[in-house]
């Protein structure tokens, strides 16, 4: 298996974002809440500053990128979420690579660099007929709540 690393992305890289929300296959995991997401090079600026210059701790978003040829091949962030009093977390994989463990292994660094920056649990709310539900489960999430729409799922670090 190819082995990954974390690459904190520069404003530039977010061309690689822009790319993978535009993208129908990378993003029919989120058919449920409206497929692609539109992120025009207008709004990257802000996003940058909130998500990746904000020192409180709020948020977390890192590429994951092959040790060998620098190529990314996806993102895991998680962020405070006011709302819940939680931190969520979120874990994309280009199409063009799932199917090959760096799911898994972005699911083990994410975690690791929750701990690492004191977060206590994190949580996902993954649509119900979403296939990396058992991703989660397999990577040490347990099942906190199902409907009819999502599953949430929440591992202690």
């Amino acid at each position: 298996m190819e082995e990954l690393e974390l690459y904190q992305p520069t404003l530039e890289d977010l061309a690689f974002r822009e790319k993978c929300l535009g993208d129908p296959e990378t993003m029919s995991y989120n058919h449920a809440y409206g497929g692609t997401v539109a992120f025009p090079r207008e709004r990257w600026a802000d996003w940058y500053a909130r998500w990746m210059e904000d020192n409180t701790g709020a948020h977390y978003y890192r590429y994951l990128r092959l040790k060998g040829s620098g190529d990314f091949v996806g993102n895991i962030s998680y962020h405070f979420d006011e709302k819940s009093g939680e931190y969520m977390c979120e874990i994309i994989i280009a199409s063009q690579y799932r199917g090959r463990g760096f799911g898994r292994q972005g699911l083990t660094m994410l975690c690791a660099a929750a701990k690492e920056n004191g977060v206590k649990r994190l949580v996902d709310d993954i649509a119900i007929d979403n296939p990396s539900v058992m991703m989660f489960l397999r990577g040490g999430f347990r099942e906190r709540m199902r409907t009819a729409e999502f599953i949430l799922v929440e591992k202690d670090l």
